[in-house]
């Protein structure tokens, strides 16, 4: 399992780079091949940005909430909650819930230099190939966030995609490399992806020390029994 999750790490920037590559493409000769007025244009690209914002929140909700509550889910301090006579409010939804809000606050409070980043300082990103990047990424996380998708490859007797949290930071990364190796590569910012990808190795590491630290203090110094 954590060889599967390694690999996504590594194919989930990549897969993203093709469908955004490929949606640019597309894009492209749609729009040479319209005859829209330019304000009708704006407001179809308005729509759409909002719609793949939509999407792109509930990808993320689906996929990347596990990377933190998943490890709660066997010992939620949570009773389920009876509403009504047909709904019930389980543990684990209610351990789901608290992670959305967790979510929530980050953006209003320490999401707005990251997001200047990875949409201005990356690669200076068109309102359509931002529509673009959204939904390659959404889609990336959806795939690989889906029971369904899954049991469906499985019934065709296909290879399954496996059901692992896979960094949405890296699906936008690589979405917007992607379109920038469309455009020649000359506009990306190389530097500031070389600091981006230089993260995602040291990232694991320093959590991993991190938590061995804690584990030791509170194995040697407190005398905790800590089971794991």
């Amino acid at each position: 399992m954590l060889l599967t999750i390694l690999s996504t790490w590594i194919l989930c920037p990549i897969i993203t780079a093709l469908i955004a590559m490929l949606f640019f493409i597309m894009t492209k000769k749609l729009l040479k091949n319209t005859t829209w007025h330019i304000l009708r244009l704006d407001a179809y690209t308005r729509t759409a940005l909002l719609i793949a914002g939509a999407f792109g929140a509930y990808s993320l909700g689906a996929n990347n909430i596990a990377n933190v509550m998943g490890v709660f889910v066997p010992i939620a301090p949570f009773a389920d909650i009876q509403l009504g006579s047909f709904l019930t409010f389980s543990s684990k939804e209610q351990l789901f819930f608290l992670g959305g809000i967790a979510i929530a606050v980050g953006v209003f409070t320490y999401s707005k230099k990251v997001m200047f980043t990875v949409g201005t300082d990356l690669l200076k990103l068109s309102p359509v190939a931002a529509f673009i990047v959204v939904i390659a990424h959404s889609i990336v996380l959806f795939l690989f966030a889906s029971q369904g998708i899954s049991n469906f490859l499985q019934s065709l007797n296909l290879p399954s995609i496996p059901l692992v949290p896979v960094s949405s930071s890296q699906a936008v990364v690589g979405a917007v490399i992607g379109i920038g190796l469309l455009k020649g590569g000359k506009e990306v910012q190389w530097s500031i992806a070389r600091k981006i990808s230089f993260g995602w190795i040291t990232l694991p590491i320093v959590a991993a020390l991190i938590s061995i630290i804690i584990l030791f203090i509170l194995q040697n110094i407190f005398n905790l029994a800590v089971s794991i």
